[in-house]
């Protein structure tokens, strides 16, 4: 498991699925954003759970077969989305 230094999470649930979890702002662009940094990667991924809850919005998304550096890189641009405020 590793918290990059701006709080999103990336779990390393076995060897090929990387799970990222984050809570942020409940607003209509977090999302498309988070799953946007994957598509530009070719990256399609295997699960997606998002769930608003007041103002806030929590998020997991499942990645299969990342490398260690390109999962770490996407936890970090993940971090740096406007309105992600913490792990969960």
């Amino acid at each position: 498991m590793s918290t990059t230094s701006h709080g999103v999470l990336a779990l390393k649930r076995s060897n090929s699925i990387v799970r990222y979890c984050f809570e942020a702002d409940a607003e209509p662009g977090v999302l498309p954003r988070a799953l946007e940094l994957l598509a530009k990667r070719g990256l399609v991924p295997a699960r997606v759970f998002a769930q608003a809850d007041a103002d806030a919005l929590n998020v997991e998304i499942e990645v299969v077969g990342l490398a260690s550096d390109t999962a770490e890189h996407i936890g970090l641009c993940l971090s740096q989305i406007v309105g992600v405020r913490q792990t969960f």
